[in-house]
This record gives C-alpha cells, sequence and structure tokens, in this order.
C-alpha cells in the first residue's frame, strides 16, 4: 500500500472519530438541569458553527437519538437514547440486586432511597425509591450530580486516592452550589477523611438549599465502578442528633449490598 493510501485511511478514520466524538458529546449535554437544548447552545459548547452543530443534529435525530420540540424549537433525548441506555447490563444488575435494599431503607425511614455510580467525574443516578407523602426530595433518573456538593459524591471520592480524587476535581471544578458548599481541595480532603473514619457522608444544604442526604459506597476493593446507596430528605425532617442513626443505617445497606454481589459473583464462577 503506498504512503498516500495509508495516510488517506488515517486521515478517513480521524474525521470519522472525531464526527463520532462530536456526536457523543452532544448527547452528553443532556441531563436534569439541561433536558432541552437549543442549537445556539450545542453550538457554543462545542465550540463549533451553528451549520456544523445542525449536521451533527440531524443525524442524531435521524436515527432517533435525538428530538425537536417543534414548539420550544430546541432538543431533547429520543427514543433511541432510552432505548440503549436501558440495555447497560452493569446498570441492570447492580439495580436488581439494589431495588430491594432500597425498597426497605425507604420503608423504615420514609425517605427517597438511590443507587448512583462515579462516571465521568460525576454521580449518574441508576435507580430510585420514592418516599411517599406530600414532603419529599427526588432526583431524576439518569441525573448527573456533582462529586463534591453531593452526599454520594464525597462517599465515592472517600474510596479513591489523593491524586485521584484531585485529578477529578481538577477536570469537573468546584462550584459553589450554596454558600455552604466545599469549594476548596484541602477542605474536600479533609471532608473525605471524616467520611472515612465514619464509613459514611453527610451533607446539610451543600448541593440545595433545604435538602441534606446521607451515603455510602459500596465496599469492593476490586470493583470498576463506584457505586453508592443513599437517603436524601429535606432539613426539616431530620435533627443534626438523628443524622448518626442514618448513616450508620445507610453505612449497613452499602454493606448488605457488598454481600449480595460477593455472592452473586461467587455462584456464576462456580
Amino acid at each position: 500500500m503506498s504512503a498516500a493510501k495509508v495516510s488517506e485511511g488515517v486521515g478517513e478514520r480521524s474525521e470519522f472519530s472525531l464526527s463520532v466524538s462530536r456526536a457523543l458529546r452532544i448527547l452528553s449535554l443532556f441531563g436534569s438541569e439541561r433536558p432541552t437544548l437549543g442549537v445556539s447552545e450545542i453550538s457554543r459548547a462545542l465550540s463549533l458553527s451553528k451549520t456544523s452543530t445542525l449536521r451533527f443534529i440531524q443525524a442524531l435525530e435521524m436515527h432517533g437519538f435525538l428530538e425537536r420540540d417543534a414548539e420550544m424549537r430546541k432538543y431533547h433525548p429520543g427514543i433511541e437514547a432510552a432505548r440503549v441506555g436501558n440495555l447497560y447490563v452493569g446498570g441492570s444488575r447492580l439495580r436488581r440486586i439494589a431495588l430491594p435494599i432500597l425498597e426497605r431503607l425507604v420503608a423504615q425511614h420514609g425517605f427517597t432511597a438511590y443507587l448512583t455510580v462515579l462516571q465521568n467525574d460525576r454521580m449518574v443516578i441508576l435507580a430510585s425509591v420514592e418516599a411517599e407523602g406530600r414532603l419529599k426530595y427526588s432526583v431524576p433518573l439518569g441525573a448527573k450530580l456533582p462529586v463534591h456538593s453531593t452526599a454520594t459524591g464525597q462517599a465515592a471520592l472517600s474510596t479513591l486516592t489523593s491524586d485521584e480524587v484531585e485529578a477529578i476535581v481538577r477536570r469537573a471544578g468546584m462550584p459553589a452550589r450554596t454558600p455552604k458548599t466545599i469549594t476548596t481541595l484541602p477542605a474536600l480532603m479533609k471532608a473525605l477523611k471524616e467520611v472515612r473514619a465514619r464509613g459514611y457522608s453527610v451533607i446539610w444544604e451543600t448541593q440545595s438549599h433545604g435538602v441534606g442526604s446521607v451515603a455510602a459506597a459500596v465496599p469492593k476493593p476490586d470493583a470498576k465502578v463506584v457505586t453508592v446507596l443513599s437517603l436524601g430528605f429535606a432539613t426539616s425532617q431530620v435533627t443534626s442528633e438523628g443524622l448518626p442513626s442514618l448513616g450508620e443505617t445507610i453505612r449497613k445497606a452499602a454493606a448488605t449490598m457488598a454481600r449480595l454481589l460477593a455472592q452473586e459473583e461467587h455462584k456464576h464462577a462456580a
């Protein structure tokens, strides 16, 4: 094969990879805080011209990964994105094992319970069981949450090395969500030390006003995915004296899930 043909092939692959990367980046822009986006917003986020951005959007729309709201003139994830997302095998297995545990937590305490995983420097909600009643705190499935300002994020970070934590924070940033948000690396490292000592994390209005949470990472030293269980509640529902009891409950629930995961892996290996 001539050098010209090799060069041409490499160029085509590079262009193709870049196109795929940009299309995937468009999909990753959507989340609970940004469920719909316009062409201009996507164009700015990707630093692309509107013409180029529209070509990627139209391709995603053609294949069902995006849908256009004619009235708002904006786009949102399509049915194909939901179908593919639901095929995540690891998530399905984690959800299957976690749901009975989440249901027991809700029955015991009356607060919404969550299963989340650390993915691309964010906490992604895989499953939840909502509490009954008029007063409740809930976050939609698939929502991506910051690591520095959430109980789930701090629980996940507590399982990592200092270098790993620093790298994540450097990429993701530490924006202030409320006046109580931790926004410096030394303060975060101090908080993570406390999380490791307790075995669970606690946040109180650091992510949203009037919202608190306790969380614990599922112990699994060789885990490729950091998995976390948590309870979310309105701060008016819990006193500071009641937090240790909630924390211990979520820590034990995470230990139970770790045991069930280990049992299933042993069964499949046998």
